[in-house]
């Protein structure tokens, strides 16, 4: 950091040794926390100390992604909170230094997290998120198999989409499915039928008649017809069908993206999921939001206690948490733009975050 000028280096330090040392506490507190709740889980289980540590291995980055922001938060408020302690920012402005000079390297480290914490949410975080589930549901919590699956959505070797309304897992029988193949996101050909049975003697699916269509580039309809002869374009077993895939809640925000389109192309209400992809993109933001605000907290506290600032900067994220979250459940059940309700808390938290760095900057 010697590149730097001194100002910076000094924020810039005292801001990680601050963040470090919160992050590091609240990762212990969280995985204590949470081993307490699942003890009874890994004793059930009979899990054993490598199983444990798995576990937790997979936790870990869930664990500082939740961290992150309060720490980053808190590291703001104390690393200039003490600058203004000890009246080196009045010095500074004294000198001509003007605010938006002295939080510079705050702001640019908020922009920092903020592309860190993308990379590091749907790069590491989502993929462990997803192997810690596994271990829940087939180690901690094993699930009976459903006796039915609603809405199945496989793709097939030959890539070619199924899309089975509801499947009977016990006697391997289909209805209401829909085959699709797909080009250049467009749909090329389609087979519809009523029903698929699955023979386990000679391994193939007994199909009722159906209807195959194709489409040109522009959608039109090319050929239409019924028929109980043609072959069936399906290479999956029941196998495959009742294999569990990653649940959408668990994908990262390119996965996620990809599930959307393909929702869309099938004909089926991607909503709930257009809410989790905004959901995903705004909590990456939280990084910067709090450092902003953070910034305007620390000095507008007195110069004897921090507290102050620390206070009102808790708050601030909570009420944050609080919008973001509230603007998810209220896109789930409105028909609301997911984008409106989600990045309302952003918004808020950003206009106030300006609103109160003006303020501050003219004192």
């Amino acid at each position: 950091m010697s590149f730097l000028p001194l100002i910076d280096r000094y924020l810039v330090r005292a801001f990680f040794s601050t963040m470090w040392t919160v992050l590091i506490a609240l990762v212990g507190i969280f995985t204590i926390a949470d081993f307490v709740e699942k003890i009874d889980n890994f004793v059930d289980a009979g899990a054993g100390t490598n199983l444990v540590l798995v576990y937790y291995g997979y936790s870990l980055p869930y664990f500082i992604d939740m961290a992150l922001p309060m720490s980053m938060l808190l590291a703001t408020v104390f690393s200039l909170g003490t600058l203004n302690k000890h009246y080196e920012i009045a010095a500074m402005r004294a000198s001509g230094i003007s605010m938006f000079r002295i939080a510079r390297p705050l702001l640019i480290l908020g922009l920092f997290f903020t592309i860190f914490q993308f990379v590091f949410q749907n790069l590491v975080v989502m993929p462990f998120n997803h192997q810690q589930k596994e271990i829940t549901r087939n180690v901690l919590k094993p699930k009976k198999s459903p006796k039915r699956l609603k809405e199945v959505v496989r793709q097939d070797l030959n890539g070619n989409i199924i899309v089975i309304k509801s499947y009977d897992v016990k006697s391997n029988v289909g209805r209401d499915i829909s085959i699709l193949a797909y080009q250049d996101s467009g749909i090329t050909e389609r087979w519809d039928y009523s029903r698929l049975e699955w023979d386990d003697s000679l391994q193939v699916w007994n199909k009722n008649e159906g209807l195959n269509r194709r489409f040109d580039a522009q959608g039109r309809l090319l050929f239409s017809q019924m028929s109980l002869n043609d072959e069936l374009p399906v290479t999956l077993t029941p196998t495959d069908i009742q294999k569990e895939q990653i649940r959408p809640n668990e994908m990262n925000i390119f996965q996620l993206a990809d599930f959307i389109e393909k929702k869309k192309l099938l004909g089926l209400n991607p909503h709930r999921w257009l809410v989790d992809y905004h959901f995903k993109l705004a909590f990456t933001l939280t990084g910067f939001i709090v450092i902003f605000l953070g910034i305007s907290f620390a000095l507008q506290g007195t110069r004897e206690n921090l507290a102050v600032g620390v206070g009102k900067s808790v708050v601030a994220l909570f009420i944050f948490y609080i919008l973001l979250i509230g603007g998810q459940k209220i896109a789930y059940n409105s028909t609301m733009h997911p984008a409106i309700a989600v990045w309302f808390g952003d918004l808020v938290l950003f206009i106030a975050g300006t609103w109160l760095f003006v303020k501050t900057a003219q004192k």
